[in-house]
């Protein structure tokens, strides 16, 4: 699961060319809803984001990747190497929702630091569906 397909994922749009929500049964054939691995639409999320509540966001992302473009807020965590990348996961707040994403079609990346978290007893994860690269389809905020 490291490595992920980061090749980005397609969104779908409306016939302007805007992305619109995906549908249900679009959730359940991209296995949205995999058992243990909670996941946050864009769209969600960018109601939380503009309501200003209380999360933190995690760019799973190399450095590299981090610095030509990230959701405002953010905090940086790669994935590797493993023990900083832990490290730096157990000191996030266990009393708030963390989300964590990449720029992968199948949110590999996002999915490992979110099984880290799982594992260090954190109960209020999301993984952002289908990542930064979604985010930016419907409008998210990204700073460079």
């Amino acid at each position: 699961m490291a490595g992920g397909s980061c090749n980005g994922g397609g969104a779908s749009t409306s016939n302007n060319g805007v992305p619109r929500p995906p549908s249900s049964s679009e959730l359940a054939e991209q296995d949205f809803d995999r058992p243990g691995l909670p996941r946050i639409t864009a769209e969600e999320l960018k109601i939380k984001y503009d309501n200003r509540e209380n999360f933190v966001l995690v760019d799973t992302r190399p450095r590299a990747g981090f610095l030509l473009g990230y959701i405002p807020s953010a905090k940086n965590i790669p994935n590797f190497p493993a023990d900083a990348s832990l490290e730096e996961l157990a000191k996030l707040p266990k009393d708030r929702l963390i989300v964590t994403y990449c720029d992968c079609s199948d949110d590999g990346e996002s999915a490992l630091a979110a099984e880290r978290l799982f594992s260090l007893g954190y109960t209020n994860v999301k993984i952002l569906w289908k990542g930064i690269l979604y985010w930016e389809r419907i409008g998210g905020e990204v700073r460079a």
